[in-house]
């Protein structure tokens, strides 16, 4: 007399059918899989990026930048322009050389850079004729001058009694340019930067007193 299959061996049979009524289903989602293991193991790894400082709004290059008119933004590194401006940059009272749309990324060229910025926020850059010609052959960008005005120039037959007054002290020289322009003005001409204040000063003598610098280095 037959014995029964056992329970375990009914299971394995009824299993084993199971998988061959199914097998191209199987097939398929044992295919997708595979091709998706292969898409995650070809993908290329995140790539590095930048944080860098970009135009929140349209601007106006007459408007000095305020603290809202920028804000960050993460690009990929290889995409990121040079000379682009990263947080922490200081922009605040800069201006800019061109209108900037909405999200362009905002770099050095974009910023105009005003000749005595440099060496201070609050500093501008003077045009100074002095009248020793020579003293000014000696000096060259980065030098640091005092100017001084004295008065009664011009009049051999009035002697000066006071000392010559220091307009501006230790101030650094921007630019001496190679020639004049033709104006029939004596001396030679040098730019430093100077205060606001010291500006005026220097103008008022100008028309009034013989100009001359000592050199500090």
């Amino acid at each position: 007399m037959a014995t029964a299959p056992s329970r375990p061996h009914r299971h394995r049979h009824a299993l084993i059918r199971l998988i061959d009524r199914r097998r191209r289903v199987i097939a398929t989602l044992l295919a997708a899989v595979a091709l998706l293991s292969a898409a995650l193991l070809l993908r290329p790894p995140p790539g590095a990026t930048t944080e860098v400082l970009v135009a929140a709004r349209d601007l106006d290059p007459s408007q000095p930048l305020a603290g809202h008119d920028l804000t960050r933004r993460a690009l990929p590194s290889p995409t990121v322009p040079s000379g682009a401006l990263t947080p922490g940059t200081d922009t605040t009272g800069r201006l800019l050389n061109a209108p900037v749309r909405r999200g362009e990324v905002i770099t050095d060229a974009r910023l105009s850079d005003p000749p005595a910025r440099a060496y201070g926020p609050d500093l501008v850059a003077v045009p100074v004729r002095v009248a020793d010609a020579g003293a000014v052959d000696l000096l060259s960008p980065g030098n640091r001058v005092d100017v001084l005005a004295a008065t009664g120039h011009g009049d051999p037959h009035r002697p000066r009694t006071r000392p010559a007054e220091e307009v501006a002290g230790d101030r650094p020289v921007l630019a001496v340019p190679d020639g004049d322009r033709p104006g029939g003005e004596s001396g030679a001409l040098l730019v430093i930067a100077a205060t606001p204040g010291e500006a005026r000063a220097l103008a008022g003598h100008a028309a009034t007193s013989r100009l001359s610098i000592t050199i500090r280095g």
